[in-house]
């Protein structure tokens, strides 16, 4: 009978063979570690929409869009005379025809739903239920020569704030359409033709008003009073330059310049946080829009395409420039 080998060195070689093995991959590991994931970058491209037309769920020729609560994003129509609803994905929600919206140059959503469109050359503010009944209208002054789109914003109470280019003025409407206060905009003009163009009320009681003809942002109480201003879009020279795009969250304010692939971010006190080019998805656009909704989506629009381009925002982690 053959004996079976018992040589202690043989037996002992595969384990010491593994052990080696083994050792030299750990190393291997350390010295040419995995890479590491790389951070999203601050606005992650989601994807685009827009369908023209002139029917319910298409966009024929919008002058102005707006986010509500819920992050359902709202279009004025004038050439079609409609109101369009949909979820920030492009699915179309609602959409109601009505003449007084032909004339539309901007449009806001309070809290409750209710959708407010502004009439500004001739002077009125049309206030529809959310199921695109029409309610009443509410004076303003007109705005003869006045032209492009021009932003209205409320706040979480039902307040409507109201730019008024012709006055130089900020107007504040309660809910049932009473002009409670109004003041100056801006307090001190950096230049001659320097008028509000877009307003947007936060939740810390705070209202920007965007000058677009000059870049330039302020911040006021909702009462009136001046916080802070700073320009938001300069040109490599540091001169201002027009912006077309400007919206606000609570941590946020984001601005956009005409023809401009580059979105701007600002803390709200007006401290530079960043700059990002969303060329690689956008394209140029000479008009854009842009709007935050709850869900930590900005949405840039096109009004010539007509066109919805989304990203997801990642600022959270992200240093000041």
């Amino acid at each position: 009978m053959a004996k079976l080998n018992s040589d202690p060195i043989r037996c002992r070689f595969p384990q010491a063979a593994l052990a080696a093995v083994f050792f030299l991959a750990s190393c291997g590991n350390r010295a040419n570690p995995a890479p590491k994931p790389q951070p999203p970058p601050p606005f992650e491209f989601l994807g685009s929409w827009g369908d023209k037309g002139d029917g319910p769920g298409k966009l024929e020729e919008p002058v102005s869009f707006a986010a509500d609560s819920l992050g359902n994003i709202f279009f004025a129509d004038p050439p079609a005379g409609f109101v369009h609803k949909f979820e920030s994905s492009g699915t179309p929600l609602q959409s109601f025809e009505d003449t007084r919206v032909r004339h539309a140059a901007g449009i806001a959503v309070d809290s409750g739903g209710a959708i407010y469109v502004v009439d500004a050359q001739r002077g009125g503010i049309h206030v529809f239920f959310p199921d695109g009944t029409f309610f009443q209208t509410w004076r303003s002054p007109a705005q003869r020569h006045f032209s492009g789109a021009i932003g209205i914003s409320t706040d979480e109470e039902g307040t409507l704030y109201v730019p008024d280019p012709m006055n130089s003025r900020v107007l504040k409407f309660n809910n049932r359409g009473r002009l409670l206060k109004s003041w100056p905009a801006p307090q001190k003009a950096a230049t001659p033709d320097e008028r509000p163009s877009w307003v947007s009320a936060e939740p810390d009681n705070s209202v920007f008003v965007a000058y677009f003809s000059t870049g330039r942002i302020e911040k006021f109480t909702s009462d009136g009073s001046s916080m802070t201003s700073w320009p938001a879009a300069n040109t490599p020279s540091g001169e201002s330059s027009p912006i077309t795009g400007f919206a606000v969250t609570s941590e946020f304010a984001f601005t956009m310049a005409a023809s401009s692939t580059q979105i701007r971010v600002w803390t709200t006190d007006g401290q530079h946080k960043l700059d990002a080019d969303l060329g690689a998805s956008l394209g140029t656009i000479a008009s854009p829009q842009i709007a935050a909704t709850p869900h930590a989506e900005m949405l840039v629009f096109d009004p010539a395409a007509p066109k919805v381009f989304r990203f997801r925002m990642h600022l959270e982690n992200k240093e000041p420039q």
